[in-house]
């Protein structure tokens, strides 16, 4: 891998972060397979007591804050990931210098989860545009997509593991800074959007810094009033409303978001929910399968 190492600032991120997430460690790699799998196969060894770590990790650029173990919040950066997912197993492709990858781990009890992504896209989405022209430029397609100017511009996957009576959720992130081969805009003309359409001067580093406290914030916040607390702002964003679309075997038109996160949709005169799961919703116009 060519040397592109840049600077995260990860101390003054820490200093910033962790008073939101007490026992917070802040770690940049410089390859992993997936920021996720690493996270989650952490908490899997810890709770074996096996000392295990995630396969393919090397060159670790710089840490900050120390694990008392793997049960603590973690914020994990990945310069270069080579094996990224997405939802239903799909590749997320991600260069150094050209995307943003990080996973945050933290224990979490909720009382309901429904809505979690929803609610994660929309507070990144508010910190990268705050003051977003009508309509926006930023919009999320359900469950857990960012698109930029009607195209995909990153993802959202969470996943939880049971370590005892705790429950820790890994919130992982991908994002497209810019167009991964530099004179090669080819799989941007197909689809994909970059952060540098919206802002040239943003790197990685500073999207890692205005998104992860409104990050944070959201997700800790969460449980006190669930995706209904952010059902408004979504739907200034909901790239799906009022556009024809498939959802698994059906078809119809997207009706907007319910109070608990589910998509609506209208289908032959009759409105349906559909759950988040492993259903797959396309714009019936052509969508990029993966990024």
């Amino acid at each position: 891998m060519a040397a592109n190492h840049q600077n995260w600032g990860a101390e003054s991120l820490w200093q910033d972060l962790e008073p939101l997430l007490p026992g917070l460690s802040i770690e940049v790699l410089a390859r992993t397979d997936s920021t996720n799998s690493v996270l989650l196969e952490r908490v899997r060894s810890e709770h074996r007591s096996s000392g295990e770590r995630g396969p393919d990790r090397v060159g670790e650029r710089g840490s900050f804050g120390r694990r008392a173990h793997d049960m603590q919040p973690c914020l994990l950066v990945a310069e270069h990931q080579t094996a990224g997912r997405g939802r239903m197993g799909r590749i997320w492709h991600a260069e150094a210098g050209a995307s943003l990858t990080f996973s945050l781990a933290l224990p979490l009890t909720l009382p309901d989860w429904s809505g979690l992504s929803l609610a994660v896209g929309c507070a990144m989405a508010d910190a990268l545009e705050p003051q977003p022209a009508s309509p926006p430029r930023l919009q999320l397609k359900w469950p857990n997509d960012l698109w930029l100017d009607g195209r995909k511009l990153g993802g959202i996957l969470i996943e939880t593991v049971s370590a005892g009576e705790q429950r820790i959720a890994v919130i992982g992130v991908g994002l497209n800074i810019r167009p991964q081969k530099p004179g090669n805009e080819s799989q941007f003309m197909s689809g994909y959007a970059s952060l540098d359409e919206l802002d040239p001067a943003l790197s990685a580093p500073e999207v890692l810094r205005r998104v992860a406290r409104p990050l944070i914030q959201a997700v800790t916040g969460f449980g006190q009033g669930g995706f209904g607390a952010w059902q408004q702002r979504y739907e200034a964003r909901d790239l799906l409303r009022g556009r024809p679309l498939t959802a698994g075997g059906s078809e119809g038109v997207g009706a907007g978001i319910s109070a608990q996160g589910e998509l609506l949709m209208d289908v032959q005169g009759q409105r349906q929910t559909v759950s988040a799961g492993e259903v797959s919703v396309r714009l019936q116009a052509s969508e990029p399968p993966a990024c």
